[in-house]
């Protein structure tokens, strides 16, 4: 494992509760930081250097959690070294750098996923399968709604990592003046098609204004507050009759939302289902929290919750962190050992990336953009 900080701990839950799996070596630049995680969780190796650490041969997968300017190089020298990968989203900061990482995966002939929990959250992957069965006809709208993530207040021995502020940065976090939707659209996207069962969207639009966050607000991760904003996205599918939305109202942009966190509306021909995802609450039906909402033309509307254990960082019932990180882990070594493709690979990385960067290009130019017209080394910074 190499990044020790907010999504370490969720990716260790999923290795070491793995019956066939064992976390043998952790890399950090903060040896302080990497001895008391290593310590914390009996791990006998430590390393500050990256480079030594792919070449140990004891070592077959590497955990790839560090800052996104560094998610291709440390993939490239991981796949050069025959390791099998798991790498944090944004997979990449452009569409060129993210294909010369697939390349590297190709020769080398590993096994790639993208740390895309979206789609491995119980609620989303339950509301995945109710589509396929029909439940609600054919999907022909997304709708996506942000609301505010508010943090559990929990105590933690470990500290966080000395330095965040590559977030903010335009070049390391990739984003440019919108290293916020940056870092979080490629969830969206990547989320939007996934409901619309792996249909590609061609075009987006993007509304902008400006972030003024409510009086009080603190802060979620460390992001400080930027000048510019997008609080409202849109999109096409290959099949023009399906479009999509999403939408940000909460404190860090000085809007408020009483549903939390992450949700999504799926709208069919006879259906819909409202389904909560990362942070999610506030999803009530006859007075009572619920995590999906079922509703269907002339049939009794259905319930469900997924109730495991509440989340790590969230006031959220929505197992995000961990049991969400859990879940792609545990895909990442059944495809391992089965030799079988990823749900989510290197591939599908790269297009979130794409779409994530038409929706900051349309930002700039106050337009609509395609996917496709975005340039291999087109960058938001």
């Amino acid at each position: 494992m190499v990044g020790l900080g907010l999504a370490a701990n969720s990716h260790f839950k999923g290795y070491v509760s793995h019956p066939d799996a064992e976390v043998v070596a952790v890399c950090d630049t903060d040896i302080e930081n990497a001895g008391d995680f290593a310590k914390e969780h009996g791990i006998q190796k430590i390393y500050t250097d990256y480079e030594a650490m792919v070449q140990d041969e004891e070592i077959n997968t590497v955990d790839i959690a560090t800052p996104t300017f560094l998610h291709v190089p440390m993939t490239i020298s991981a796949a050069e070294a025959g390791k099998h990968i798991h790498c944090e989203k944004p997979f990449c900061r452009s569409v060129s750098e993210g294909e010369s990482a697939c390349q590297a995966v190709r020769r080398s002939n590993v096994k790639l996923m993208v740390g895309e929990t979206y789609i491995f959250i119980a609620s989303h992957m339950k509301a995945r399968e109710l589509i396929e069965a029909g439940e609600i006809g054919r999907p022909l709208q997304i709708r996506q709604r942000h609301g505010p993530w508010l943090r559990r207040n929990r105590r933690s021995d470990r500290k966080p990592p000395s330095n965040r502020n590559w977030r903010m940065s335009a070049e390391k976090s990739g984003g440019g003046d919108y290293p916020w939707i940056f870092d979080h659209a490629v969830h969206f996207f990547a989320t939007a098609e996934y409901f619309m069962q792996d249909m590609k969207i061609t075009e987006v639009y993007a509304l902008t204004g400006t972030c003024q966050p409510a009086q009080g607000q603190r802060l979620h991760n460390t992001y400080s507050v930027p000048e510019v904003d997008i609080p409202i996205i849109t999109w096409k599918y290959e099949d023009t009759d399906c479009q999509g939305v999403w939408m940000r109202a909460e404190g860090l942009n000085g809007k408020y939302d009483y549903v939390h966190g992450f949700s999504t509306t799926i709208i069919g021909e006879c259906g819909m289902i409202e389904v909560l995802g990362e942070g999610g609450h506030n999803l009530i039906w006859e007075n009572r929290q619920q995590h999906l909402i079922l509703h269907r033309q002339d049939r009794d509307t259905h319930c469900f919750r997924f109730d495991q254990g509440g989340d790590d960082v969230w006031q959220s019932d929505i197992c995000y962190y961990s049991q969400g990180h859990i879940n792609q882990v545990y895909h990442l070594i059944d495809s391992i050992l089965n030799d079988t493709k990823p749900r989510y690979n290197d591939e599908d990385g790269v297009r979130a990336v794409a779409c994530t960067l038409a929706t900051i290009q349309s930002a700039q130019e106050g337009r609509s953009v395609s996917v496709e017209e975005i340039e291999p080394d087109y960058t938001a910074y």
